[in-house]
């Protein structure tokens, strides 16, 4: 392992991390760990082929190395390339079948191709692995609350806030679960603290006027819905990502 090169690479320093990376390599050629790393390396640079490469150099040692397999499942998900992602993936759990991370992402994968079910499921392993994992509770409820499932979804993000109270995303997402639900007092607090986390929560300042509506406090929903639109303004352009 090369926590120094891991360190160079999560500061943006790519060459460096990789002069630490091959120094290491040098000295204790096909170590696993510090090749892992040097992938995500290369893959932070977009030498997307190259890091490819050190993965094939890992599997040609070890087919049954998990992280490898997740690595570079990790990659081709954040590429678009789900179903490839989704082989990966499956490999990695199917060698550790404990490797939280990997669940998280095969669920997501589902996510994106409307496999809803599975993607819970896969969430719901994620979690029985590691039940303090935030993402794995984030995303099960943004499933349930697109099932309109929204009970379920709220438990979902209590369970996040309870691990990390600090994400506004969350508290946005449960302020639409309790207006859905008629609890719009509640939600109207939810989308409160959202704002207090990130002012710029366009989401939030909408749907905290329309809470507002429903209970009738006109003046406060459109001063909410006025600085939706201002925030909306100011912003530019948007971009598909």
């Amino acid at each position: 392992m090369d926590p120094d090169g891991m360190l160079y690479s999560c500061i943006g320093r790519y060459d460096e991390a990789l002069a630490l990376h091959d120094g290491v390599l040098k000295e204790r050629p096909g170590d696993t760990g510090t090749l892992l790393a040097k992938a995500a390396t290369l893959d932070r640079m977009g030498r997307f082929a190259d890091a490819l490469a050190v993965i094939e150099e890992v599997h040609a040692a070890d087919k049954l190395q998990p992280d490898a397999w997740f690595l570079k499942g990790f990659f081709l998900y954040h590429r678009g390339d789900l179903t490839a992602a989704a082989a990966c993936l499956d490999e990695s759990v199917k060698i550790s079948p404990r490797h939280t991370e990997a669940w998280c992402i095969r669920g997501n994968c589902h996510y994106h191709t409307g496999e809803l079910d599975e993607a819970l499921e896969c969430y719901g392993k994620a979690i029985g692995t590691d039940a303090a994992y935030p993402k794995a509770w984030y995303n099960k409820g943004v499933v349930l609350s697109d099932t309109r499932r929204y009970e379920e979804a709220l438990r979902c993000y209590d369970e996040v806030l309870r691990l990390n109270p600090g994400v506004a995303t969350v508290w946005t997402n449960k302020g639409f679960c309790l207006a859905m639900t008629g609890k719009y007092e509640e939600a109207v607090d939810a989308f409160t603290t959202a704002l207090e986390i990130n002012p710029a929560d366009i989401t939030a300042w909408n749907d905290k006027a329309a809470a507002l509506r429903r209970l009738g406090r006109e003046a406060e929903a459109e001063a909410c819905a006025e600085k939706a639109i201002e925030l909306g303004r100011n912003r530019g352009p948007s971009l598909v990502l």
